[in-house]
């Protein structure tokens, strides 16, 4: 019977395929490059367009990063035409962030690079490796409450 990997093993083991199945190829950071956005951009899309009108404090909360930064990031994409800022009427104070059809765009097109990437990268996997993998993904996902129905775009 095996031992449960520890959690350090197991985090060691995420880092391990991530890596293998990402990076090497450098193909998702060439389009962000291109994009001319960064990996933090990227991702704070990623959380407005997954939680429409969320506010910078709330987006600065999800991505664990000071108010300013996520202040600074959200003027940069907004300059780039991928968020608009839209104030509340009940309150003048708040502003929520609202991403564009733009940052729609380039989020959907983000995923599918990145999915060619993975695909790219676990092709050389028996078709029982594929099976084990997805099975144990799905069953993470699933106790860690994470939608994975295959919507939207996760940088």
């Amino acid at each position: 019977m095996k031992q449960s990997p520890t959690e350090d093993e197991l985090a060691s083991l995420l880092e391990a395929l991530v890596n293998r199945v990402s990076h090497p190829r450098g193909r998702a950071l060439a389009f962000l490059a291109k994009a001319s956005l960064t990996v933090d951009q990227a991702i704070l899309l990623h959380h407005a367009f997954n939680e429409p009108g969320s506010t910078p404090t709330r987006l600065g909360q999800r991505m664990n990063l000071s108010l300013p930064s996520v202040s600074q990031m959200i003027k940069r994409l907004e300059q780039a035409g991928m968020l608009r800022r839209v104030e509340d009427l009940a309150d003048r104070r708040r502003k929520s962030i609202l991403v564009t059809s733009k940052a729609k765009t380039f989020l959907a097109r983000f995923r599918s690079v990145r999915i060619a990437e993975f695909a790219a990268a676990t092709e050389g996997l028996s078709p029982a490796a594929r099976h084990e993998l997805a099975t144990a993904i799905r069953a993470a996902l699933d106790e860690l409450g994470e939608d994975h129905d295959h919507q939207g775009s996760q940088p």
